[in-house]
């Protein structure tokens, strides 16, 4: 049903090219920032699961 609406539109070609691209650049883009990180937050996020939750200490994410 959906293939008789898609031949008829134009230059649909285009849109998984434009897709690929926002993916890559995307990727690009968290790959940059991840290596621009401060260590010291990557691995204050890294342990974040596995730290126990002290008395009387406020979890900092709130």
């Amino acid at each position: 049903m959906f293939k008789y609406y898609f031949e008829r539109i134009q230059d649909i070609e285009i849109f998984p090219v434009i897709s690929l691209l926002i993916f890559v650049l995307f990727f690009i883009a968290l790959l940059i920032w991840v290596m621009k990180a401060d260590k010291q937050y990557i691995r204050s996020m890294e342990h974040l699961p596995l730290e126990e939750e002290k008395p009387g200490k406020e979890n900092s994410i709130n």
